[in-house]
């Protein structure tokens, strides 16, 4: 048994990892958390300076398209550094700085568009503790558009195979305190949700248990 959850994390985790990127042209795309800066910069630990990137609020969808302008380290939790102003453009929060980066090919015209499209207001499940792993599947879920707030959840996956879930969802349990994954099944696949995030504290709390450990590799959603 103990053998099979190994391979099963080597194969999981070798499936997520990407290579590294530097070039503005090649495909990028990733949900995470922004840094929000007071100096005028935009940065990005894997892109390359000059990258053509589009930034979207995730609570809102409102999108900017920016250059990077350098390629740093800074703490892991984090997806990009941005700058106050297009912070504010975004309308970001900054209890919850959720964005999605988007590599875009290169263009001499430096653009910096503001938009916005309707966004899906969906109801929030209720985060219920359970004793065991519960499967609840999403895909014939019925959403309410009478709600505007937004669920943001990591989470794991997504796996083809039932047992595959359960495993990672055993070890989370295990060896991560506080933690109660749930299943859910989606388009017919199997996700191992692991944590609802209310604010970047909460995110940080969560991130500080996981780094530097076989989780490290995560996924969001947004609902």
């Amino acid at each position: 048994m103990k053998n099979k959850i190994i391979i099963l994390f080597f194969i999981f985790i070798t499936s997520c990892q990407k290579s590294p990127i530097y070039e503005s042209f090649q495909n990028y795309e990733k949900m995470g958390f922004a840094e929000i800066s007071n100096t005028d910069i935009i940065a990005h630990h894997t892109l390359a300076p000059n990258s053509q990137i589009r930034i979207t609020n995730l609570l809102n969808n409102k999108n900017i398209v920016v250059n990077i302008d350098k390629n740093t380290n800074y703490k892991k939790q984090r997806e990009i550094i941005i700058s106050k102003k297009y912070a504010e453009l975004l309308e970001l929060s900054s209890s919850l700085p959720l964005v999605k980066i988007e590599s875009l090919r290169s263009n001499k015209t430096f653009k910096a568009n503001l938009g916005q499209i309707y966004e899906e207001e969906k109801k929030i499940a209720q985060n219920i503790d359970i004793k065991s792993v519960d499967i609840v599947d999403l895909t014939t879920n019925k959403q309410s558009k009478n709600l505007k707030l937004k669920k943001v959840t990591i989470f794991y996956g997504d796996f083809i195979y039932k047992n595959s879930a359960q495993d990672i969802a055993s070890l989370l349990k295990k060896e991560i305190s506080n933690i109660n994954p749930i299943i859910v099944q989606v388009n017919k696949k199997y996700r191992v949700n692991a944590k609802i995030i209310n604010d970047i504290n909460d995110f940080d709390i969560f991130f500080n248990k996981i780094v530097n450990t076989k989780f490290e590799i995560y996924n969001i959603s947004v609902e």
